[in-house]
């Protein structure tokens, strides 16, 4: 059965790309109270705070390594921000990426801070097909987690498995004529509440992305599930970005001057 959810937008929690995606949802906006009471489990009330390690491999096996701190805070009228800065290796240290939803006019604003310019950027146009601090994430990866506009339509189909588990299935897609992808499918863990896989469907239906979470690397943290380790896989171009966490908190105080522009210059967090 294919049933209907209101349009729905996937907020970031802490992880992947910055973001081993413990994502969740706007769960106001989300009809079915099955899927609903899952989201919530999966959500801080406010903020958090993560250290990540990424290994990027590319097509003939070379690694490369980035330790990067990320920060999440959710504002009382629904709206989220993201920052994060890259503390290695040294040539990038300083490097941030600043995403400031804004629920109100229904976009989200990403900006880069490139320290060797000392400038800071918005993300526009070509760039937003373009890699996330050198991940196979690109922004347009990220917008499906982010936030899903009042023309999308996301449906939740028939639940499904991942290894054995059980899990809700939602389909969504993006409206434009240069969109990437025919469909984005996620796999949410009847258990953790998390979605343990996401997969990224071509325009001719290929199977262009995948985002898994290692089952076994997710561990409570303050009554939330957190995943350690998640892998994106660009089956295109044969590359993979592992994410593991080496740090987490749970609804820390930060100040809301971390996610202003001006913040990015300053490099103070």
């Amino acid at each position: 059965m294919i049933m209907r959810i209101m349009p729905v937008w996937f907020i970031v929690v802490w992880s992947v790309f910055f973001m081993t995606p413990v994502f969740a949802f706007d769960t106001s906006r989300i009809e079915d109270p099955e899927v609903r009471e899952c989201a919530n489990k999966a959500l801080p009330s406010k903020t958090a705070y993560q250290i990540q390690r990424v290994e990027v491999t590319g097509s003939k096996g070379h690694v490369r390594e980035s330790l990067r701190k990320l920060y999440w805070r959710r504002s009382s009228d629904n709206d989220s921000r993201v920052l994060v800065r890259v503390l290695e290796p040294v040539d990038d240290k300083g490097v941030a990426v600043l995403i400031n939803d804004d629920a109100d006019r229904n976009v989200v604003n990403y900006m880069t801070y490139s320290p060797k310019l000392r400038r800071v950027r918005r993300v526009t146009g070509e760039s937003f097909f373009g890699s996330i601090l050198g991940t196979d994430f690109t922004y347009e990866d990220f917008s499906f987690f982010y936030r899903v506009d009042e023309r999308e339509e996301v449906v939740r189909v028939e639940d499904s498995e991942v290894n054995g588990f059980p899990a809700y299935v939602l389909e969504t897609v993006k409206p434009g004529e240069e969109a990437t992808y025919s469909l984005v499918r996620f796999f949410i863990d009847h258990e953790y509440c998390l979605p343990t896989r996401s997969e990224f469907v071509g325009l001719n239906g290929e199977l262009r992305k995948e985002l898994v979470i290692d089952r076994s690397s997710i561990k409570k943290v303050d009554d939330r599930w957190v995943p350690y380790r998640t892998t994106m896989f660009d089956l295109k171009l044969n590359t993979n970005s592992v994410f593991t966490v080496e740090e987490v908190q749970i609804d820390p105080d930060l100040h809301d001057a971390m996610f202003e522009v001006t913040s990015l210059k300053r490099g103070t967090f």
